[in-house]
């Protein structure tokens, strides 16, 4: 009998131990951002620092990405590690001068939308679809593909 009590309380104890365990990883919080890791951290300091303090991670498990206004219907951002801290910046896209009108983004998923609203002389509503694919191992983006989706027509 005195067997089975230790043997339960044993059990007892590591399944308290795991529970803690498990709260502290849901509860861990996260890094400090580290301005110094990249040039736009330093030049776009406030928007990072307030958006990361309110947002959770929503891109490739471990970032928060930020986004802001960078001219008429244009959006670019950065993006901040929370397990270190080190702030990395949206892909860069020559052709549209920023990351279009807006950027879409899965908690689960390694792939970046980045998306450019256009209207044709036409009347046609068009998006521009990039994907990118952020490598954990290189800390970069890589260009995927592109396509075109028109959602509005006037036929």
């Amino acid at each position: 009998m005195k067997n089975r009590i230790l043997s339960c309380m044993v059990i007892f104890v590591i399944l308290a131990s795991c529970q803690e365990n498990a709260k502290e990883v849901e509860t861990q919080a996260k890094a400090e951002i580290r301005f110094d890791s990249h040039p736009v951290a330093e030049s776009h300091r406030t928007v990072i620092a307030e958006k990361y303090k309110a947002g959770e991670a929503n891109f490739a498990s471990h970032y928060v990405i930020v986004t802001w206004g960078c001219g008429s219907g244009c959006v670019t951002g950065a993006m901040v590690d929370t397990r270190d801290g080190f702030v990395y910046p949206m892909p860069e896209d020559k052709e549209w001068g920023g990351n279009g009108t807006y950027i879409d983004s899965k908690k689960e998923s390694p792939v970046l939308l980045t998306v450019a609203v256009a209207q044709s002389p036409t009347g046609e509503i068009e998006e521009s679809r990039k994907y990118w694919e952020w490598s954990e191992d290189s800390k970069t983006f890589k260009f995927v593909k592109e396509e075109s989706v028109i959602l509005n027509s006037n036929e």
